[in-house]
């Protein structure tokens, strides 16, 4: 099964650790995870050190691996062999190489820092351009072996030479960035230094994330991690149909073969899943928005400008889907700890509707600061979980709004900000395209508006457009499951073809199951699209210790209780004083 690739980008305020310590642990939880995760079990870590014993032997194993490791500084390249990381000094040491052939990655020319060395026939920085220009590349495997390369970004530039020994701070490392051995789709950065580059390890070593069950689809021989199912659904008064987007893919017998897992400390209770198959022309890109409805895109606009709360002008995050995101982190002080984004699109005179297109996902900050929350019942949660299983959806999802949990979508009338929709948690591991319908007879004239807002740091968006476009009338195809088959070669397929809550449990880490669906390939002149409609809900498993502060806990009913304890706990984490850098609105 592929692993999944956690996608860490930067925000906008390089909020640092300001321990050395903690920038040391911080970069080892990356190490180990790349040691593991390049052997395709990312889902199986072990030995995350927190201790100076477990950074010695996770050091040793991180040298085992035998990863080729590539040093940058803006265009330079060099290999760095004979690699160790100190703990003493909390440094990298080596020595530097030219990059051989086989690694260097060949694009447009950059700057020859020096000439072919003595010792080698490589070159240092020729014919080399950066990876990161695009997400996805082709190689022949016959040239080159990009597979278990890591690569290490650095702050400054030190002048280095060919076969020089270095020591390297780790605090000058800005990022590491590695290869997906396993699908070749994406190059995974990772900023050193950033509370998700922690948390994320952290949460899944300890398999506490609050997430839901994970999704692969089946491509040739191998799976791919393509997102979650029902995210945020904890109780079952809050089940609701969940539309995943899923990718087309190779059928063989005219198969469309995906996994339900569960690697995570929950029970989950799937009650139903569908394949949504739509076939249309090439030109045509399709998404379901949150009540299932068909919205069809032919002409996405970028908008012509985005501000940021803190007045800054950002456009350049909404133009593609690149892992450079608006992470709603800005030092704004507000009173309710929210963020806002506002982008402003041309409205074209000739416009039948209006759609919003979204590539977004929760943050890991989310995820780690609500299980912070949970743990403030202490031994009383799980009494407190059972009463939640019994609340009404309608006050779980007003809790949540008063908390700014939502991605809230606002447009701009004549009469202010008009509430369009609240997009709830998709969850925090893969970003998800959203489409929100927007109302076009309340639109200023020739100007649209829209207002994305959220908790401080609770969203991550990374594309956004809007599309003016007419819907293209298109016939949804439903398939049902033809085969289940859970991990003890179980057939399960009864549980999960329609909505009867007679649910397929998964209490157990590890519980999968390999879901069927027969489609047949449509004319080759067509393109598919597909969705994965869903019902179900999870509940934690938690061994939550000490007695709960029932005062501390009532306080968090209050409006924005949550998003401020969510807010401080981020500044008290990376010891910064938000007054002391922060302005008020």
């Amino acid at each position: 099964m592929k692993p999944l690739n956690p996608f860490f980008s930067r925000s906008y305020i390089s909020l640092r650790l300001s321990r050395k310590q903690s920038v040391f642990i911080s970069t080892f939880l990356i190490l180990t995870i790349l040691c593991f995760s390049i052997s395709c079990s990312y889902y199986n870590v072990r030995n995350v050190a927190t201790t100076q014993e477990e950074i010695s032997t996770g050091v040793n194993e991180f040298n085992k691996a035998d990863k080729y490791v590539i040093l940058h500084f803006d265009a330079l390249q060099w290999h760095i062999s004979d690699m160790v990381i100190s703990e003493d000094d909390q440094t990298i040491k080596g020595t530097l190489k030219p990059v051989s052939k086989e690694h260097q990655f060949v694009g447009k020319k950059t700057i020859n820092r020096t000439k072919k060395s003595k010792k080698s026939n490589d070159t240092l920085s020729q014919n080399l351009s950066t990876r990161d220009s695009k997400r996805t590349h082709r190689y022949n495997p016959k040239k080159l072996q990009p597979l278990n390369e890591v690569h290490f970004y650095l702050k400054n530039n030190y002048n280095y030479e060919n076969y020089q020994m270095v020591s390297i701070p780790l605090s000058e490392i800005n990022r590491i960035s590695v290869n997906d051995k396993n699908t070749g789709r994406a190059v995974a950065n990772v900023l050193l230094g950033t509370v998700g580059t922690i948390f994320v390890a952290a949460l899944l070593y300890a398999a506490l994330k609050s997430s839901c069950p994970f999704v692969y689809v089946k491509n040739g021989e191998e799976y791919y991690f393509i997102g979650e199912l029902y995210p945020g659904t904890i109780t079952p008064n809050m089940q609701k149909d969940d539309y995943l987007q899923l990718p087309p893919c190779e059928l063989e017998n005219d198969e469309y073969v995906l996994k339900i897992t569960n690697y995570l400390k929950e029970i989950q209770y799937t009650d139903v899943v569908q394949l949504v198959r739509f076939i249309h022309d090439e030109d045509v890109e399709v998404l379901l928005d949150s009540q299932g409805k068909l919205q069809t895109f032919k002409n996405i606009i970028a908008p012509r400008e985005v501000t940021l709360d803190d007045g800054l002008k950002s456009i350049e995050p909404a133009l593609e889907k690149d892992g450079d995101f608006y992470a709603f982190n800005t030092t704004l002080k507000t009173e309710n700890s929210t963020r806002h984004i506002v982008l402003d699109f041309a409205k074209p005179n000739h416009a039948k509707q209006m759609k919003l297109y979204l590539t977004t996902k929760n943050s890991v900050w989310l995820d780690y600061a609500f299980g912070k929350f949970n743990e403030q019942f202490g031994q009383y949660y799980n009494t407190f979980q059972k009463k939640q299983q019994k609340v009404s959806n309608d006050s779980i999802r007003a809790w949540a709004n008063k908390q700014h949990i939502p991605l809230s979508v606002y447009l701009k009338t004549t009469n202010g900000w008009k509430l369009i929709e609240r997009i709830s948690t998709v969850g925090p591991m893969a970003m998800r395209d959203l489409v929100v319908p927007i109302p076009l007879n309340e639109v200023v004239q020739g100007n649209v508006q829209i207002k994305l807002e959220t908790g401080f740091m609770f969203w991550e968006v990374d594309y956004v457009g809007m599309d003016f476009s007419e819907n293209v009338d298109l016939t949804p195809e439903y398939i049902s499951p033809y085969e289940a088959i859970d991990q003890n070669g179980e057939e399960v397929t009864k549980l999960i073809t329609k909505h009867d809550q007679n649910y397929l449990v998964q209490p157990n880490i590890g519980d999968e199951v390999t879901v069927t669906f027969k489609v047949k390939e449509p004319k080759p002149e067509s393109k598919q699209s597909f969705f994965l409609k869903n019902r179900g809900y999870y509940n934690y498993i938690r061994d939550y210790k000490g007695i709960p502060d029932f005062e501390t806990l009532k306080s968090f009913k209050k409006d924005h209780a949550f998003t401020q304890f969510s807010e401080k706990r981020y500044f008290d984490f990376v010891n910064f004083n938000v007054n002391e850098l922060a302005y008020y609105e």
